[in-house]
């Protein structure tokens, strides 16, 4: 169950990281990039594990990628939410 919610917030992790960096200028904080980059970079490691063998993640790593994904989840639905008609 651990493994398949690591995968899971790796993915949204990913894809994230990847919409915020497809949005950045030259202009962006460089430490704002940096932090994106390795963002992606740590959920590229997160998807590729099984890969290699890594099927039994730490709990620690699956709070801290499922708590991540959870803040970004959580802004996108309050950025995106609807009123009621």
């Amino acid at each position: 169950m651990t493994f398949i919610l690591n995968l899971l917030a790796g993915a949204i992790l990913l894809g994230h990281a990847l919409c915020v960096l497809n949005r950045m200028t030259r202009r962006s904080n460089h430490l704002y990039r940096m932090f994106y980059v390795l963002l992606g970079v740590g959920a590229v490691a997160v998807l590729t594990g099984p890969l290699y063998g890594y099927t039994e993640p730490p709990p620690g790593e699956v709070l801290l990628n499922v708590g991540m994904a959870g803040v970004v989840v959580t802004s996108w639905l309050a950025k995106n939410r609807r009123t009621a008609p």
